[in-house]
């Protein structure tokens, strides 16, 4: 059991080397357009920029992140930044997807054409950015078949002490899923894994949507942690970025918010990790209208409940 748990870690690292080979790629195609980014800061105009921004990055922090440096720099509107934030949590679905489609023959393409872009001396940086997307998303494909093929090896019974038995608690699922994010600092990570395990039916659908919660609130340690030193501006982002998750989170907790979500993606699809992935699209959907709809007040309730409120416009 000690060389299975060795060879899940191992596969977990290879996993997130991939993510990191492919945001390289994205933000050296994308740096200088984003450096120039001057968007009109308009609530529509900020969802659209979380949304695009994340599915460039392949990183809902790292978008966040950015966000945070230009609040930092530029005194803007607070309902600008939970819209971005909003666009973020629905565009690091996109990196979900793209697991799903993951095949030997896809894999192989992956390596090959991305080892060949990088190797050749092109002086262009378009050849080697795109090079480097190709080998990460084949590195991630690797990582995801041999967490597949261990999934089978791994005895089924440790896996429901951990996550699958029925009597498991909905908290502990949930506190489960934000250690894990915490710890690997990727929800994207997290969701790969829990696609991994999906294809036996190791781990009951109801129990991976409140992982997916869990990993969720995850997420907002590695931004809180980006906030510390930052101007009350930058601050505030983040704050707002804690209570969109948690109350995001604390919504869809109960049973009758859970099951339509889950019985729709049953309903869409027999795939498993393709189930897992339309939940989590569903839930950050549902949830954005939510928080769009009161976007007003919700602003100023974040405004009121922080200190110096008088520094932020809602």
């Amino acid at each position: 059991m000690y060389s299975l748990t060795l060879l899940v870690f191992v596969f977990i690292a290879i996993f997130i080397f991939g993510i990191v080979l492919m945001r390289i790629g994205f933000q050296t195609l994308t740096y200088t357009h984003i450096k120039q980014f001057t968007p009109n800061l308009s609530p529509l105009n900020g969802l659209l920029a979380g949304l695009i921004l994340t599915a460039l990055l392949q990183s809902s922090s790292a978008s966040i992140a950015i966000l945070i440096t230009f609040m930092a720099s530029m005194r803007r509107s607070l309902k600008f930044a939970i819209c971005y934030i909003i666009g973020a949590n629905i565009g690091t679905t996109f990196t979900a997807q793209l697991f799903v489609w993951n095949n030997l023959d896809l894999m192989w393409f992956c390596l090959l054409v991305g080892l060949f872009l990088i190797m050749i001396p092109l002086q262009h940086y378009l050849w080697f950015s795109t090079g480097v997307i190709l080998f990460g998303l084949g590195v991630i494909f690797t990582a995801l078949y041999g967490l597949d093929n261990l999934a089978s090896v791994i005895p089924s019974s440790r896996i429901e002490e951990l996550v699958g038995a029925e009597q498991q608690s909905t908290l502990h699922l949930l506190f489960l899923g934000f250690t894990m994010t915490t710890i690997i600092q990727s929800s994207t990570t997290v969701t790969g894994i829990l696609m991994s395990f999906s294809q036996d039916g190791l781990i009951p659908l109801a129990h991976t949507y409140y992982l997916l919660l869990g990993a969720n609130i995850g997420t907002c340690i590695t931004i809180l942690i980006v906030s510390i030193s930052q101007p009350f501006y930058a601050k505030i982002t983040a704050y707002a970025h804690i209570w969109i998750n948690v109350l995001g989170a604390i919504i869809a907790f109960p049973s009758i918010f859970r099951e339509p979500l889950i019985q729709l993606s049953i309903w869409l699809t027999s795939n498993p990790e393709q189930q897992i992935v339309f939940i989590s699209i569903l839930y950050n959907v549902a949830t954005g209208i939510i928080f769009l709809l009161f976007l007003r007040p919700f602003s100023k309730f974040i405004t009121s409940i922080h200190k110096e409120k008088r520094e932020v416009r809602a």
